[in-house]
């Protein structure tokens, strides 16, 4: 039994070393974890996160999400890749927090679920799609509450009534484009992993 539980616990300690990698190598290398626009990233990285907290658990996604933000906050200070990042992503409050909250919630939903429900590739799509748009308006709402000057010189916006109407602009044009994106993804990438697992 002990030897059982311990190969268990070293199996998803190398699981979760695996997801750390990806989100670093993501975060880091140009076109793998980013679309770039003149103004800001639109991110893909959200999608590891999601399948990470489906597969393996609240406590995992919601460390593999703090490693995403720490790293996208490192790297708007080290080496920032748009005004945004540079100007607004450099505070842990945009970078890290709304990524350690958006695997909680989804976590919270799923794990709340029946088990039929929890296999059902429907709920995969919709968790998708709501981790994406969690992250999202948690990030963009943050952007709007803690760091208003900032993004209304990133983003051009005289004040602070136009800049709330700049980022309903950015849910839209990059939000919706993630939103389909993850929920879309998510499926078949949970699929592959459990399947993956399940050979080995």
């Amino acid at each position: 039994m002990e030897k059982t539980y311990s190969n268990s616990k070293t199996g998803n300690i190398v699981k979760l070393g695996l997801f750390f990698a990806l989100v670093f190598i993501q975060t880091w290398v140009p076109f793998l974890g980013n679309i770039n626009t003149p103004l800001l990233s639109v991110t893909i990285v959200h999608v590891t996160v999601i399948v990470a907290t489906l597969w393996l658990g609240i406590k995992e996604g919601a460390l593999v999400g703090t490693f995403w933000g720490i790293n996208s906050w490192l790297r708007a200070l080290i080496m920032p890749n748009s005004l945004m990042a540079a100007m607004v992503f450099n505070s842990p409050i945009i970078s890290v927090l709304p990524r350690f909250l958006m695997p909680l919630i989804i976590g919270a939903i799923y794990y709340n679920l029946s088990k039929n429900l929890q296999n059902s590739k429907i709920v995969h799509i919709l968790l998708g799609a709501l981790g994406s748009l969690l992250n999202t308006a948690i990030v963009l709402g943050f952007i709007g509450l803690f760091r208003a000057n900032g993004g209304m010189q990133a983003l051009g916006a005289d004040t602070s009534a136009h800049l709330w109407k700049v980022l309903w602009g950015i849910v839209i044009s990059n939000g919706v484009p993630e939103f389909l994106f993850s929920g879309i993804v998510t499926p078949p990438l949970l699929a592959a992993v459990k399947y993956s697992s399940r050979r080995k």
